[in-house]
């Protein structure tokens, strides 16, 4: 079935509340001023309700964007993603089928990209519910679980909504076949997801951190891997900087690949997992011209950029990497590697 739209979702959210209260006080057999609340005057009261409910609740259906159109805007914004307006919905593959999935975030890769590469993997039909910064603030973060996003919309069918890129992630890869073939392969999975996110992710930062950051790595010189400490070898409190912390998760990973290489390029041989996509966009914002194009090579990572290779030329990915519905790159600092929150341009990624 389509997805319902996000007000409808909401809706049905509530009136399920609304409806479990007024029958817990039936169930109780509260009397109001001891006259018992019969079947018709319970069953006129839900549906009194449910209707005001929904009056004072209603929107407009969200309206459809150009995905051209959108990514233009975002470029043509002045202050950069604080200051961008929109909530709309862009359609993926819509033309096949109905939508799957709703994927709602902000104009940016970030948090939702992993989440987004495996949706463009699987090539499900799904839609990117987009909000501008402004919009967010003022009325999307209200209608959000714990008030975060990225947010999967209506997830189990029930009206509810999944919030928290990590819950997203291995709900997704486990429906979408990216999560391994058994139970010791989605362990392993899960195992190398936790050490990603809390190492190359910085534990859910969207910018440059201190267990990995692309700025540091910028400022060193090339280096050989047997000449670097190893991660396992490594204690938490120990006196690397960032870039050496950073280049501890990479070697950790380039290990990993090299364990499987004889099977195929990724960290389970022949066929890529969630955790795959989300080594690769960042490994690739890392191969960025402005920054480490030829990081594999300058950092003895080979594996690594085997990986990088391979997902980029699947036919799915590379479609979506050339496509106009992927959002744009955003400046950093460059002593801080700090977001600067203003859109760049990127590979196959160009203002145009």
């Amino acid at each position: 079935q389509q997805h319902p739209s996000t007000t409808s979702i909401n809706n049905i959210h509530q009136q399920h509340l609304l409806i479990a209260s007024i029958n817990n006080i039936y169930q109780q057999h509260l009397s109001i001023n001891n006259i018992m609340i019969n079947n018709h005057i319970l069953f006129s009261l839900i549906l009194f309700l449910i209707v005001i409910h929904s009056l004072q609740s209603y929107h407009a259906p969200l309206k459809t964007l150009s995905a051209s159109d959108y990514r233009k805007s975002l470029f043509d914004t002045t202050g950069g993603l604080f200051q961008t307006n929109g909530h709309g919905i862009i359609k993926v593959r819509a033309e096949s089928a109905p939508p799957k999935y709703r994927l709602g975030y902000m104009p940016m890769r970030n948090r939702a990209e992993i989440i987004r590469l495996m949706l463009e993997e699987s090539g499900v039909p799904y839609e990117l519910e987009v909000f501008g910064f402004r919009d967010w603030a003022t009325s999307v973060k209200a209608t959000t679980p714990m008030g975060k996003c990225p947010v999967l919309r209506n997830y189990d069918g029930k009206g509810n909504d999944l919030c928290q890129e990590g819950a997203i992630t291995r709900l997704l890869a486990s429906e979408l076949g990216l999560d391994g073939k058994d139970s010791a392969e989605r362990a392993k999975l899960d195992s190398l997801y936790c050490l990603w996110f809390s190492t190359m992710r910085n534990n859910g930062l969207s910018h440059d951190g201190r267990e990995f950051s692309i700025e540091s790595l910028k400022g060193l010189e090339g280096s050989r891997r047997k000449d670097r400490p190893k991660y396992d070898e490594t204690f938490r409190l120990n006196d690397l900087d960032k870039a050496g912390r950073s280049l501890l998760a990479l070697d950790y990973f380039e290990e990993a690949l090299t364990e499987t290489e004889s099977d195929g390029p990724y960290l389970l041989g022949a066929n890529p997992s969630y955790v795959d996509l989300g080594l690769f966009y960042i490994l690739f914002e890392l191969a960025e011209p402005s920054n480490i194009p030829d990081f594999a090579d300058y950092f003895d990572l080979p594996m690594l950029g085997r990986l990088v290779e391979a997902l980029a030329h699947r036919p799915q990915i590379n479609e979506y990497l050339k496509s106009e519905r992927r959002m744009p790159r955003y400046a950093r600092e460059e002593t801080t590697g700090l977001s600067l929150y203003t859109y760049i341009e990127g590979k196959w990624s160009l203002n145009v």
